[in-house]
């Protein structure tokens, strides 16, 4: 099944909707495809039936372009506290947020790093402590709130 195809449809019916596609894991679920799709909005976050609404959508886009002729599972929701960050503006979306970076490759003997988002410039993060990462180098990159960042959000 080709992923950048699935992204790229799936994406698009998600920004129709006034969302933004920010993962899209593709797994087996009892033998059968699992398609789990991770969905923000910039001013006012995702709720339920914001899901429900958007799993309908995805479902119409899949079952449209023929992605899986023998059935899927689809699971829509939010992104999490913890949500992923691949993409350029989404480093500066959240630029002073406290984020842990996984890197492919170890640099000074690890491959982990916490900081505080700096910025983005000449296609690098910028990390607090002078710390700079290609996106290239990147495995993942996870927004990581404080606790009591997390309970001041509720």
């Amino acid at each position: 099944m080709d992923k950048s195809k699935i992204e790229s449809e799936v994406g698009n019916a998600v920004a129709l909707s006034g969302f933004e596609l920010v993962d899209l894991k593709m797994a087996s679920h009892n033998g059968k495809p699992l398609l789990q799709v991770f969905v923000d909005r910039e001013v006012g976050g995702v709720n339920l039936d914001d899901c429900a609404e958007l799993s309908e959508k995805v479902g119409e886009c899949l079952d449209t372009n023929n992605f899986y002729e023998d059935g899927y599972f689809l699971e829509v929701s939010s992104p999490g506290v913890d949500r992923v960050i691949r993409k350029e503006k989404d480093f500066r979306r959240f630029s002073g947020q406290q984020v842990k970076v996984r890197l492919k490759r170890p640099v000074d003997g690890s491959r982990v790093f916490y900081g505080v988002i700096g910025g983005f410039e000449n296609g690098q993060l910028i990390l607090s402590g002078d710390l700079k990462f290609s996106l290239e180098d990147i495995e993942e990159a996870r927004l990581h709130p404080a606790d009591d960042e997390i309970f001041k959000r509720k």
